[in-house]
């Protein structure tokens, strides 16, 4: 991870958002909530009929998708940009950003579950602060809490409160102190061995799944326990993981397992994931763990100032 980080400037009112889609497509009429739930809050945002095109189970080409995200984060016009949605289909961009990565500019970025592999990218390959959050149709779903919280990270207002995190469930006590790396758990595990990995060393891990089953998540565990750098992790927050109620039991028992395996200050319950509660995480920043009281509080400012 880049010692010097490239930070966002915050929105202001009127500002322009840019509703991308690097992922999977959807239908029309599930944007518009979060469209006017984003121009309730003052934001004026922009989009074009490409982030409709259908492909199978991709929102069109995979260069047309890329082509799209450059061009949003090149423009002088734009000073957000949020995906749609997520799905599947972030990781095919990723050759076409790192050829064109000179172009970009540091727009304010923020998205979630597939949308991780774009977190990553910025991070890795550019040094830019994204937030890890809600995606534009997934607005409609939030609670309201995460909804305030959310335009407070647009427009970058009272930064301390809006990226303190308490209520934490402690599995293994201790404080630690790292750079966030946030994202889902099955995308963050496919990037270990690009050039886009996500950087373990020194970090608080933030983890989301959703639709996987117990072993999967075990797997995908075990996989980050191997992972060369795993060592240099310095506490890990587990969110939401998108298990039924039936297995929530049965859920706690693996994490604790791996919690105590690993060592490491260690937290469930973090409001991040699928659900209405999805709070916006600044990525890259440091922050401090404190698993004996089980709060999370970002120490860094992750925009221009």
């Amino acid at each position: 991870m880049r010692c010097s980080l490239r930070k966002p400037r915050a929105l202001h009112k009127g500002a322009g958002i840019q509703i991308v889609e690097p992922s999977s497509p959807f239908e029309r009429e599930a944007l518009s909530h979060g469209l006017s739930l984003l121009r309730d809050m003052g934001l004026n945002p922009l989009y074009s009929e490409r982030i409709f095109q259908k492909m199978g189970y991709l929102a069109g080409a995979d260069v047309l998708r890329a082509k799209e995200l450059v061009e949003a984060f090149s423009g002088d016009d734009v000073y957000g940009i949020i995906p749609a949605r997520g799905g599947y289909g972030a990781m095919r961009v990723l050759e076409y950003l790192e050829a064109h990565r000179h172009s970009i500019k540091p727009h304010l970025f923020m998205g979630f579950s597939d949308i991780t592999a774009l977190h990553m990218f910025f991070l890795v390959r550019y040094g830019l602060v994204t937030i890890h959050g809600t995606n534009a149709i997934f607005m409609a779903k939030l609670d309201r809490e995460s909804l305030e919280r959310t335009k407070k990270a647009l427009f970058g207002i009272g930064w301390e409160e809006t990226f303190l995190y308490g209520g934490l469930t402690p599995i293994v006590k201790g404080v630690a102190r790292g750079r966030v790396v946030a994202g889902n758990l099955s995308l963050l595990c496919a990037l270990f061995g690009t050039p886009y990995e996500p950087p373990l060393e020194g970090a608080i891990l933030v983890i989301e799944e959703v639709d996987e089953p117990l072993y999967r998540i075990d797997r995908m565990l075990m996989q980050i326990s191997l992972q060369r750098g795993f060592g240099g992790v310095r506490g890990v927050c587990f969110g939401d993981m998108g298990v039924v109620s039936d297995e929530q039991e049965a859920l706690v028992s693996l994490l604790e397992q791996f919690a105590v395996k690993w060592g490491k200050p260690c937290v469930f319950g973090f409001p991040i994931g699928h659900k209405s509660r999805n709070f916006p995480v600044p990525e890259g920043v440091m922050a401090t763990l404190d698993a004996d009281i089980g709060v999370m509080r970002v120490l860094e400012c992750p925009y221009e100032e």
